[in-house]
């Protein structure tokens, strides 16, 4: 799991952490967490990093949707947002890390 990263859905703040819903997992540093968000359509998710650890990170999609994070993200507080028109699942990763760092949005 990405320490700090949250997901705002419709409005709402959701946590993510082992008292939140897990939108992003990381097998790099050890762990391996559930990596499933399920959002309504017109959802718009958004990532905020709070980097205490100083390591780069990102959020760019996997298949035929495109979206990425850009510049990478590596501040305290930076964010970034996809709203979710169309229903189907959307594969992410992190460039930086890869397979490592993966989630999965389901649009429903």
């Amino acid at each position: 799991m990405v320490e700090g990263v949250e997901a705002v859905e419709a409005g709402r703040s959701v946590a993510v952490g082992t008292n939140g819903r897990i939108v992003f997992t990381s097998t790099h540093n050890g762990t391996v967490n559930p990596a499933v968000d399920t959002v309504a359509v017109g959802s718009t998710v958004t990532w905020t990093w709070t980097n205490n650890q100083g390591v780069s990170h990102s959020v760019q999609s996997q298949g035929a949707t495109a979206f990425t994070s850009s510049p990478i993200v590596s501040a305290n507080g930076q964010t970034y947002a996809v709203t979710f028109a169309t229903p189907g699942t959307y594969q992410y990763d992190c460039a930086v890390h890869g397979a490592a760092m993966n989630g999965t949005i389901v649009v429903r």
